[in-house]
């Protein structure tokens, strides 16, 4: 199915959030992720469900100054 990640297209065989970010890139990094605008807990990823046209929004904090 395809998704939006960040403003980009991408195809993903996943079917809940945790599998997504993990083929993302995103599995073991501390992020905060919104789904369609609405951020969704850390504790609902796995078995939050990723539905095709969806826009994930990942954010993670930088460190720097």
């Amino acid at each position: 199915m395809d998704i939006f990640c960040n403003g980009d297209r991408v195809s993903l065989d996943v079917e809940r959030l945790a599998e997504a970010l993990e083929t993302l890139g995103f599995g073991d990094r501390r992020v905060v992720v919104a789904v369609n605008e609405t951020f969704v807990a850390k504790e609902e990823w796995p078995s939050f469900r990723v539905r095709a046209g969806d826009r994930l929004d990942i954010l993670a904090a930088i460190e720097g100054g």
